[in-house]
């Protein structure tokens, strides 16, 4: 099978010399701009109509990485059209696959701890064990979890990570760093359990190219592939039909096991249920904050377990961290249990977990 060559590629950053072209939606765009520049004292030229340039500088872009997000709405930054040319070159036809949007150059911009990050290896995993409802003490598996690490040793959050690479677009490489890094901890550590990987469906255009490396760092890892559980999120976000059920099966004929996380929280995750027949499925833990107070939740969380059980598919609450949340999951017959009443995320695997003493800490 032949390897995408822009899978292990990060993009390059922004050029820091050349002629920045704009092509603003609206006139009042172009003038907010205009304005923006010749303020920081840089000589604007309009070299066609509806085309504004600029000299670019790692000044002129620090500025505009600054200051144009407060200057310009969200809608004004997609819908403003850019490209960095050398100096002297005018935009040709030749040209049109390196055209972005604004907020993608100002993304880039912004994200380049994050490129650094990819490109030096500095993303490490953290294990969260999910647990059997009914008895805390018994491990089922872990969750990976991503974060970062800055140059000084602090970890970066998987919030900022994911946010620096959906405005950069660089999420698919993002999403590809962490699974072989997860891969990599799993086989490290010597997990006895099932392994819990989150992917997110929008950075796989092909499942057979996009998820080769994937499924060669597993059969690499030397643990059986049975024990890996791929857990789709933001499975809402997905808007080819089609798509999201291509990668699973690819996922299965592999002979791992899938799971769908934040049932209950997009408005087609029943629809995704039906449709994508996961192993297991993973309850909002929106929907499990003070569940055992709230009649509303609890009449809504009690139908998606019984939906999930009439199905065969094997149910996850998240987020519990009361001893009531607890207890309703197991009176509701959910199978296991994942949160900071039983245990947070460590930077290594639990080997054992005594509930009580966790659930004081």
């Amino acid at each position: 099978m032949a390897q995408c060559p822009g899978c292990e590629l990060l993009p390059p950053p922004p050029p820091t010399d050349g002629q920045l072209f704009l092509w603003p939606p609206l006139g009042h765009t172009a003038g907010k701009l205009e304005a923006s520049l010749v303020a920081d004292g840089f000589e604007v030229t309009e070299p066609a109509p509806n085309c504004l340039s600029v000299a670019v500088s790692a000044a002129m872009l620090e500025l505009a990485r600054d200051r144009w997000p407060q200057a310009l709405s969200a809608a004004e930054l997609e819908d403003c059209k850019c490209l960095i040319l050398p100096t002297g070159v005018m935009p040709s036809f030749a040209d049109l696959a390196q055209v972005q949007s604004l907020a993608t150059l100002l993304g880039k911009l912004s994200g380049r701890w994050l490129t650094e990050i990819l490109g030096e290896g500095r993303l490490a995993t953290h294990f969260q064990p999910i647990v059997h409802t009914a008895d805390p003490s018994n491990i089922f598996a872990h969750e990976c979890l991503v974060r970062g690490v800055d140059r000084q040793g602090k970890l970066v959050s998987p919030f900022a990570l994911y946010k620096a690479a959906r405005d950069g677009k660089i999420l698919f490489h993002l999403d590809r760093a962490a699974r072989l890094q997860h891969i990599k901890a799993a086989r490290q550590n010597n997990i006895a359990t099932a392994i819990f990987i989150n992917f997110n469906p929008t950075s796989i255009y092909d499942p057979a190219f996009c998820l080769k490396s994937t499924v060669a760092a597993i059969g690499n890892s030397g643990i059986e592939p049975s024990r890996f559980v791929f857990e789709v999120v933001e499975s809402d976000e997905v808007n080819d039909p089609d798509r999201l059920p291509r990668i699973l099966d690819f996922y299965r004929e592999a002979g791992f096991r899938v799971a769908l996380d934040d049932l209950g929280a997009g408005y087609s995750s029943l629809n995704m249920l039906s449709r994508l027949k996961p192993d297991f499925v993973k309850l909002d833990m929106e929907l499990i904050r003070n569940i055992d107070k709230d009649p509303y939740k609890a009449s809504i969380v009690g139908k998606l377990l019984e939906v999930a059980r009439s199905v065969d598919v094997q149910t996850i609450v998240e987020g519990v961290e009361t001893e009531g949340e607890w207890q309703w999951s197991i009176e509701n017959g959910a199978d296991y249990a994942q949160g900071y009443l039983f245990a947070k995320p460590a930077p290594t695997p639990y080997r054992e977990l005594n509930f009580r003493t966790t659930a004081s800490v």
